[in-house]
């Protein structure tokens, strides 16, 4: 009990702390949101990855595995969320929002404070965070936006949308 006392006290206050005083600012000074979310997703989210895969040291062979995971672990999601939206014959735009919603996962908001916090003492958790929040990153803004797209365009005006969007490249 007194252990996770301690990790509610140490890792998830924390959190919703910043959380609760985020929420009370924009009350106060009405955040424009749109501006925030592109600063989060076109500077601060590439910023954090960079800095973190830079100062930790990771071998070969663990990224192989973590990537090797993720990608198994897309390839089933996938083909199981395209074999339900066909079993129940779902249109268009709703198999595109139900695929997006069974593949895509964000665990970078609570995941990366969560790691940092918990493997303070081995840096190789966090780095682990890391690979998977940049692999869910790469993976949203590539098959989730192009997912998204077709729901309403071609195919080729969906490859335009992916090329306006700069976080693959």
């Amino acid at each position: 009990m007194e252990l996770l006392f301690q990790i509610l006290l140490q890792i998830i206050f924390p959190v919703f702390l910043l959380l609760f005083i985020g929420a009370f600012l924009h009350r106060i000074f009405q955040f424009d949101l749109s501006t925030l979310s592109k600063m989060l997703t076109y500077i601060f989210l590439p910023a954090v990855i960079f800095s973190n895969i830079y100062q930790n040291e990771m071998e070969g062979g663990l990224l192989l595995q973590v990537g090797g995971f993720l990608a198994v672990q897309l390839v089933i999601l996938a083909v199981i969320a395209h074999i339900i939206a066909r079993l129940l014959k779902m249109d268009r735009k709703l198999t595109s929002t139900f695929k997006n919603s069974l593949v895509l996962n964000n665990s970078g908001n609570f995941g990366l404070p969560v790691s940092q916090l918990v493997f303070q003492s081995n840096p190789i958790g966090a780095s682990i965070q890391i690979i998977v929040m940049m692999f869910q990153n790469i993976l949203t803004y590539t098959y989730g936006l192009m997912n998204a797209a077709s729901a309403k365009q071609t195919d080729l005006s969906a490859l335009k949308e992916l090329f306006k969007t700069p976080i693959p490249i």
